[in-house]
């Protein structure tokens, strides 16, 4: 386990989740601590695997991907091959924004977005209905998808 977080690592993880794209020196002033400082503990966090990467949110609509869906899969088997051809090509595709390894009545859930609904009907049938590993999909569209918190910090 890495060194505990201190308050500083806090305010600096709390301050990078509301704005990704602050300043050194913003995040500096923020936060209470010298630039060079601000700048060592943000290295460090993420050296540390705490700060996994920054991402830009892209607005789907605007890419013409309008349609997203959530799309539970339940493979034939629980084989490691299985499992292993799965997770190495479904998540690559490029409708696929997240993939979930779940427990319970499915194995994975998959979240995509496609242009339209024949691209899912589409999408569906060309990357699971005819995959060997895949027994069974179900496919739920999404109508708003509420953005939670990006990075939930300890209380």
């Amino acid at each position: 386990m890495s060194e505990p977080l201190d308050a500083i690592d806090e305010r600096i993880l709390a301050a990078l989740v509301d704005d990704a794209r602050i300043s050194n020196k913003q995040l500096a002033e923020l936060v209470g601590i010298a630039p060079s400082t601000a700048l060592m503990r943000t290295r460090s966090l993420s050296e540390r695997g705490i700060i996994e990467g920054f991402e830009a949110i892209l607005s789907l609509p605007a890419i013409g991907r309008s349609v997203q869906a959530l799309i539970a899969v339940r493979l034939r088997a629980h084989d490691r091959d299985q499992i292993d051809r799965f997770t190495a090509r479904v998540p690559a595709l490029p409708a696929v924004i997240s993939t979930f390894h779940t427990s319970g009545s499915v194995d994975y859930l998959l979240h995509i977005a496609v242009a339209n609904t024949d691209d899912l009907r589409d999408w569906v049938l060309d990357n699971l209905a005819t995959d060997p590993v895949v027994g069974h999909t179900e496919t739920t569209l999404v109508f708003e998808h509420i953005q939670g918190n990006h990075g939930p910090l300890p209380e």
